[in-house]
């Protein structure tokens, strides 16, 4: 498995035993009210100018305060009464700096950062130098020494995009799987009657013994690219799905998964950022997070897919913000997006037992509540499942607050 340091190391999963490469959330879904995922994190950006990756002293100063100021805390690596690492815009620098934060640079240009890791001879960023939370080393090829002991799939290469795939080679990449193995991936398919701003459908595909045909196991739903910055959660879904289709044969828990479980994917959830990214930064390191529209001005602007869910909405502004400049703008109203309708709708027209949300940084498997750090009814159970899923990565569990 090729390993980017830096909070960019590809990952794959499965269900129970979720092999991660970067993050995760979960919560809880609630259909009509909420969708819950399972949210993978690996590494968060700010605005489009310049970014640097900095680290926030803490050790007079709270996370809470950060996010009551706008700032994405449960994308980045926090130490408790230390520091939060995440990559910022000179815009939230300077913001936090004014607010009478103390801020070190880690890495001064992370844009450039990102499009040269895979650079021969490229100085990388070593995790452990900033005492990153639970930093661990990556497999550096196939059974690899590092801590996840899994074989690349012969059929993932890096994609073209800085080593990240272009939203065409996604939608190649699904036909070819469909192609090579029909009996256990469906044809790439949009849900109906929904397209973005900018035109584009939402694709998904269901992995099953019977992939064309409804039966009645359990259902899961898989989630990436909700923030169009974090490739890296659509090569971990790629990963996860070309390891499934190679190792169902051989792999006898593989094989008791799909036999038993009806797996949807929704591999871009923001195609409209990820394109305009892939359109400024073909060679990787684009940096807009969120979806696009135009307003009545004319502006071009966005709304943060992952805080326009209904559950709990607005419930209070840290966290998210109600400002349309900010990064984590939740949107005029709960499911105002085109995209997370989609998501809605799709969950609607099915009974998703859980869901989980692929993001990128901070070695994070998140749980309900995301607004609140009091136990949902599902606690005991989040929290078994939780503690399954870390076994071996060693992230760290909990609620998003």
């Amino acid at each position: 498995m090729s390993c980017r340091r830096g909070s960019q190391c590809r990952g794959h999963s499965a269900f129970f035993r979720l092999r991660i490469k970067e993050s995760m959330i979960i919560t809880e879904f609630m259909k009509n009210i909420l969708l819950a995922f399972f949210c993978v994190i690996s590494f968060s950006l700010f605005a489009q100018s310049q970014y640097s990756r900095v680290k926030v002293d803490l050790t007079e100063r709270s996370i809470k305060e950060l996010a009551e100021l706008g700032i994405e805390t449960d994308h980045g690596s926090y130490a408790k009464n230390r520091h939060f690492i995440t990559d910022m815009s000179d815009k939230q620098i300077s913001f936090l700096q004014s607010e009478g934060f103390v801020i070190e640079f880690l890495i001064d240009d992370v844009k450039a950062f990102y499009k040269n890791q895979n650079i021969a001879g490229h100085e990388h960023y070593h995790e452990h130098e900033v005492e990153v939370r639970n930093a661990g080393p990556c497999d550096t090829g196939n059974g690899g020494s590092g801590i996840y002991d899994y074989a690349t799939p012969t059929n993932y290469t890096d994609g073209s995009m800085g080593g990240y795939f272009t939203y065409a080679e996604m939608l190649s990449i699904l036909d070819e799987m469909q192609a090579k193995y029909p009996n256990l991936i469906s044809a790439k398919d949009t849900v109906v009657d929904i397209h973005t701003h900018g035109g584009n459908p939402i694709y998904w595909v269901k992995v099953s013994n019977t992939p064309n045909i409804d039966n009645d196991n359990p259902e899961v739903l898989y989630t990436a690219l909700h923030h169009a910055r974090e490739a890296n959660s659509l090569s971990q879904m790629i990963f996860y799905l070309w390891y499934i289709l190679e190792n169902y044969d051989s792999d006898a828990e593989i094989k008791y998964l799909v036999d038993n479980t009806e797996m949807y994917f929704m591999p871009c959830v923001n195609p409209d950022g990820y394109l305009w990214n892939q359109s400024t930064d073909p060679d990787g390191g684009g940096l807009w997070r969120k979806n696009r529209y135009v307003d009545e001005n004319g502006d071009v602007k966005g709304v943060d897919l992952n805080r326009n869910y209904g559950f709990e909405w607005g419930v209070d502004d840290q966290g998210s913000s109600p400002n349309a400049n900010n990064d984590t703008y939740r949107g005029p109203s709960a499911f105002s997006e085109p995209e997370t309708k989609a998501v809605r709708d799709f969950a609607n027209q099915h009974q998703f037992q859980i869901a989980l949300n692929y993001h990128t940084f901070g070695n994070l498997l998140i749980h309900p509540w995301g607004f609140s750090d009091s136990a949902t009814e599902e606690d005991v159970t989040f929290k078994a499942l939780g503690n399954i899923m870390i076994e071996e990565n060693n992230f760290t569990l909990g609620t998003g607050t």
